[in-house]
């Protein structure tokens, strides 16, 4: 019994990590540009996806978050450095539209589980 316990433990502790990996090695989606905006979509299951995007500063900014999931931690979208906090109804794109400096803006949901940045050069 001690056996199937500390497999089922390291299985555990393996996809774990795996998942890790897997959202820390995405190294930044660029804009689509539409009218001199810079435009990302951002899908919220599990994880925003991507993670980590990339603009230029100065210009302005809209991130398309589309949440395809009931999970009530990700119910709400928060960049704390700009002050804005959206809520993301499920299957319903809600764009938040900024024009941020250059620097990193940090997005979360409320509870900080779900996490991810905006890198503005």
């Amino acid at each position: 019994m001690q056996i199937i316990g500390s497999v089922l433990i390291l299985l555990i502790i393996g996809l774990f990590l795996a998942w890790l990996y897997w959202t820390k090695k995405q190294t930044g989606a660029s804009a689509k540009e539409t009218g001199g905006t810079q435009e990302f979509e951002i899908k919220v299951k599990g994880v925003y996806s991507p993670s980590v995007i990339k603009a230029k500063a100065g210009r302005p900014v809209r991130i398309n978050f589309l949440r395809q999931e009931d999970t009530e931690c990700s119910r709400f979208v928060v960049f704390d450095a700009l002050n804005i906090r959206k809520e993301l109804p499920r299957d319903q794109i809600v764009p938040v539209e900024f024009t941020p400096k250059a620097g990193e803006y940090k997005f979360t949901c409320d509870m900080g589980m779900y996490q991810g940045k905006l890198v503005v050069q």
